[in-house]
């Protein structure tokens, strides 16, 4: 999906999408990563960022750690959900100063986004606002994701772009993922501004990034 004009407009729909299902999925999705939670235990400093941050269900994570928490998102109705300093932003401009940030965190979001081009750029961007000795976490959806059983082929077939629906009761929305390969993943974060290692873990690729 590299047309620019499409790209805009898969942004806009996910966001209203992800503003239309705001309540029904803080109703699911209020528990932390564990792979989360191990990768904040350890880490201390002055700022920290939640990129794509949801309805802030790892904000609480970082506060202990960090002096300052800001969670960033572009769904207002997610935002609303979030207890602490929150701010409406775009994933592939951050609202943020340069190297203002010792941790960085971009959980189940960069793979939202609909071109490869804006994949790199938020990768340049969590780059440029991090502190040359902070580092980042960043997760995108796995093709050997159990969910995706029986459904590889297609999904390759599509070049990894895919609609998933969310579905609660009568409400049924369709969201825009880009499913990874491992060694796409590993080539995305090779052609960005980062560097760092990747791994595998419950259906996730995670980078640790510097």
């Amino acid at each position: 999906m590299e047309d620019s004009q499409s790209s805009d407009d898969e942004k806009t729909r996910l966001r209203e999408t992800f503003d239309a299902i705001a309540s029904s999925f803080d109703e699911t999705r209020r528990e932390p990563w564990d792979d989360v939670r191990e990768f904040v235990e350890g880490r201390e400093g002055a700022v920290a960022l939640d990129l794509g941050c949801g309805n802030g269900r790892h904000l609480d994570l970082l506060r202990e750690p960090f002096n300052t928490v800001v969670g960033m998102d572009f769904s207002v109705s997610m935002l609303g959900l979030c207890d602490g300093a929150v701010v409406r932003g775009d994933l592939c401009a951050l609202p943020f100063a340069d190297s203002c940030a010792d941790c960085a965190l971009c959980v189940a979001a960069l793979h939202h986004l609909p071109s490869r081009e804006e994949r790199i750029n938020t990768l340049d961007e969590i780059a440029r606002v991090l502190r040359d000795d902070g580092d980042a976490l960043v997760s995108v959806w796995a093709i050997e994701h159990p969910k995706f059983d029986g459904e590889r082929d297609d999904i390759r077939a599509s070049g990894g772009d895919v609609y998933v629906p969310w579905k609660r009761g009568d409400e049924e929305r369709e969201r825009y993922y880009h499913i990874h390969e491992r060694d796409g993943f590993e080539t995305l974060v090779a052609d960005s501004s980062l560097e760092g290692t990747v791994w595998e873990s419950d259906g996730n690729y995670y980078a640790h990034l510097r």
